[in-house]
């Protein structure tokens, strides 16, 4: 097959796990920060630096962005700055912004505006503005030349959330002013992460009115929005309940793994504040679900492999790991079932899963096997995104590739080439 699917079960995209990681900062406290001076330097630094990475963790992001840019611009660019684009996601979560900027400046579309944007709120996020404009300068100009409405959107909705954070209301609205339904309700997740007592009420008429849309996206993007409030008040377990009710009580138009993501997310929200029987309890909501109704492997592998790795971290740590060794049966039962294009992504969330559990060698030994099944199309443009993927994701939790590894990704990357 030379077409690719994209995953029902993806991990987070850069905006919602950005978006947390404003945690309980206000705006005031956010702007406070801004552009601080340090004391007793001779040379003031403007802009947000890479922290310091484990050497192996650098190479598989520089492997991961060298095997998206091999894919040839024509006609394959789509694909290429999508694969390009994720590994400058991935170096934001990991606190890389300048490695990040680099990357961005190579994507060859619409979405070198999107990453300018992004990148422009991360330095917001770590109190850096004296660039900031420029970015968002970049980012716009670069969204009117975009050749969809949804792809014009999609960079004004992060330009608008970035003018969120720097409290400029009347900017943001201007970027949000007749967006697509897709894109509707995003900067709302920004808005909730920085919401307060005076704003709460006001701010929830807003998500009600998506949700009386009916829209799937506008549905969607309102109930992310909720999560956030879950989290900002989370010391609130009134306010923290009225959240999560209005999640359960407004999904009908979502479908069911849609329902289980955002369970998921509060059950790894509930973990960041240490809440252990809480996420359990979500998660055992969220199996109910996916127990409830019949999945092609390649979906349900996925799902219950995320949901092992949050039982873990919660506290069942026996049943998180016969779940997970478990996935793997199901996976070589039914590896005949599943498309060459989708075993990889099939197989990376188990990877994950045992290396949460603290098992590399195991981790290792799955994403091995991801990677083989990876070369199993004829064509290289999967090939090269499943092992972009998955360099990206060990980048990500952690997983140095032993020797023997290594040179199995460099002997596949090399042989990139026609067929794509």
């Amino acid at each position: 097959a030379s077409s690719r699917r994209t995953p029902h079960f993806s991990t987070r995209c850069h905006a919602i796990l950005s978006i947390y990681l404003v945690g309980s900062l206000t705006a005031a406290s956010l702007l406070a920060g801004c552009g601080r001076q340090p004391e007793n330097t001779e040379k003031t630094i403007h802009l947000p630096q890479d922290k310091p990475l484990a050497a192996f963790q650098t190479n598989l992001l520089q492997t991961a962005f060298d095997v998206a840019a091999a894919i040839p611009v024509d006609p394959h660019i789509k694909d290429r700055s999508k694969a390009q684009e994720a590994a400058a996601t991935l170096c934001f979560e990991l606190d890389q912004p300048q490695r990040a900027l680099r990357y961005i400046e190579k994507i060859g579309d619409w979405r070198r505006g999107a990453g300018y944007a992004d990148y422009a709120f991360y330095c917001v996020q770590h109190g850096f503005t004296n660039d900031v404009q420029k970015y968002l300068d970049i980012a716009e100009q670069i969204s009117v030349t975009a050749d969809q409405d949804w792809r014009r959107d999609r960079i004004k909705i992060k330009i608008s959330r970035t003018h969120t954070l720097l409290g400029q209301t009347g900017q943001a609205d201007r970027f949000q002013a007749g967006v697509e339904a897709s894109e509707s309700g995003k900067v709302a997740r920004v808005e909730a992460m920085m919401s307060t007592e005076d704003t709460l009420a006001s701010q929830m008429d807003g998500l009600d009115a998506l949700i009386a849309s009916g829209s799937f996206d506008a549905v969607k993007n309102a109930l992310y929005a909720c999560a956030g409030f879950f989290d900002r008040f989370y010391a609130d377990p009134a306010r923290r309940s009225q959240a999560e009710e209005k999640i359960k009580t407004s999904w009908n138009p979502l479908p069911l793994f849609v329902r289980i993501e955002l369970l998921m997310e509060l059950a790894d929200l509930a973990l960041g504040h240490a809440d252990h029987s809480k996420a359990l309890e979500l998660v055992n909501d969220a199996k109910a679900i996916l127990d409830g109704a019949v999945w092609p492997p390649e979906y349900q592998i996925p799902a219950a492999a995320r949901m092992a790795a949050y039982r873990f971290r919660s506290g069942e740590q026996v049943a998180a790991r016969f779940s997970a060794e478990g996935l793997l049966e199901v996976y070589d039962q039914h590896q005949s079932e599943i498309l060459n294009i989708d075993k990889a992504d099939t197989l990376i969330p188990v990877a994950e899963a045992f290396q949460v559990m603290g098992d590399s060698a195991a981790a290792q030994a799955v994403y091995k096997k991801a990677v083989e099944a990876g070369v199993e199309n004829p064509n290289n443009r999967p090939r090269a995104e499943d092992l972009s993927a998955i360099c990206l994701s060990m980048a990500k939790h952690e997983v140095n590739p032993d020797a023997a590894f290594w040179k199995r990704i460099r002997e596949i990357q090399a042989g990139l080439g026609d067929p794509w």
